[in-house]
């Protein structure tokens, strides 16, 4: 990863700031992976970024541990917490932190107050995806003009989320960056057996494979994918859908695929660390959420020459050139997600050529650098660009 950007050290002018990111938890999903990412990036490495979890430490905060970074974690109360603003405002003053880079509305919130009490520190906040259904909140509209004054960069993830966020959280729209994710492109497209994959999954030698990687709640849509699966296999009776995630809807998901008369067709194999390998399986990829921000694991697949299909919410149609790189249908319309799988699956010379286009896309528009170099600039690092 350290080939991503180089940095002369023989430059004294450099300062390499402290920042803090203030998350929810480091459970794994597409806006803490991120947030793991810009803790290990290479640019910091003299002076390593902290991370606050307001509630749980999850799996990547526990990797972040083992590999030397300090993580800190409350284990928020219910309701208003005011401890955490002291909380947080003692770990500021204890870091000497330059930034604290509050991400998703919670952290904001008590990071605000907790910045403004430990000095005048610059204040960062990223926006990585919504609820669903959206809902106007008065206590928001009215406060958040107010909490965004302790706000030095509103940042939203895609135009769509920024959009969101001025129509129903009131956030002034022209103070709102749009910073795309970005991922980096070294990790992937690893050397592997496939063969060896394959069995490892319990998967046959042959099968077709659909398949996807998402946190297992309510706003991914599983059940849509399950329902074009489906379909898809009444034409193509060969084919598999892997599922790789972890989440609250495992054993309900796992109960409709016997309901559907497709358990036999379908893999979950659970929270995975080699998705770059797992991903070479795939010749298709499915992403079917109700709204999507800029996902991780879509960014991840394209790069590694996956054609996808998605539905065509958030931040999805500003990934995904229609025809070009992938493929975007309605939500819920499972029929045209079927239809469309089933002629990728049959069409072999045509769909590695999207897989290889989506490869270039991501490369050239959504890399780990370009984003990083977007929020250096916020941080204050300018001799890093």
């Amino acid at each position: 990863m350290a080939s991503v950007l180089s940095v002369d050290i023989q430059d004294s002018k450099i300062h390499t700031p402290k920042i803090i990111h203030v998350v929810i938890s480091m459970v794994v999903g597409g806006a803490e992976r991120l947030v793991y990412d810009m803790v290990r990036y290479p640019v910091f490495a003299a002076n390593p970024p902290v991370v606050c979890c307001m509630d749980s430490l999850g799996e990547l905060g526990e990797k972040l541990i083992r590999e030397g970074y300090r993580v800190y974690c409350k284990g928020r109360r219910p309701g208003l917490d005011l401890e955490m603003v002291t909380w947080l405002r003692d770990i500021i003053r204890r870091e000497k932190a330059d930034v604290v880079h509050a991400h998703q509305y919670s952290p904001l919130f008590y990071a605000v107050p907790a910045a403004l009490l430990a000095g005048r520190v610059k204040l960062v906040y990223t926006e990585h995806g919504r609820f669903y259904p959206e809902r106007k909140s008065w206590k928001r509209t009215l406060f958040n003009p107010l909490l965004a004054l302790g706000v030095d960069h509103l940042v939203s993830i895609s135009r769509a989320t920024a959009q969101a966020m001025a129509s129903y959280d009131n956030f002034p729209l022209r103070r709102i960056r749009v910073i795309h994710n970005g991922i980096d492109t070294t990790r992937l497209n690893p050397p592997v057996d496939k063969a060896a994959k394959r069995r490892e999954l319990g998967l046959c030698p042959t099968c077709r494979i659909i398949g996807t990687a998402a946190r297992l709640n309510s706003i991914k849509n599983i059940d849509m994918m399950l329902r074009v699966l489906k379909l898809v296999v009444e034409k193509v009776p060969d084919t598999c859908l892997v599922i790789a995630g972890q989440g609250e809807e495992e054993q309900r998901l796992k109960a409709l695929a016997v309901e559907l008369g497709i358990a036999d067709s379908v893999k979950f194999i659970g929270l995975r660390f080699d998705l770059p390998e797992v991903y070479q399986l795939y010749d298709v990829f499915l992403l079917t959420s109700f709204s999507e921000g800029i996902s991780v694991t879509l960014l991840e697949a394209m790069a590694s020459g996956v054609p996808a299909v998605v539905t065509d919410v958030g931040g999805n149609r500003e990934v995904v050139v229609e025809g070009e790189t992938g493929f975007m249908v309605a939500v819920d319309d499972d029929g045209a997600m079927g239809a469309r799988v089933v002629r990728m699956l049959a069409d072999t010379s045509s769909s590695p050529a999207v897989g290889d286009r989506a490869r270039e896309r991501v490369a050239a528009a959504f890399s780990v650098a370009g984003m990083m170099n977007n929020y250096t600039e916020l941080y204050g690092c300018s001799n890093f660009r």
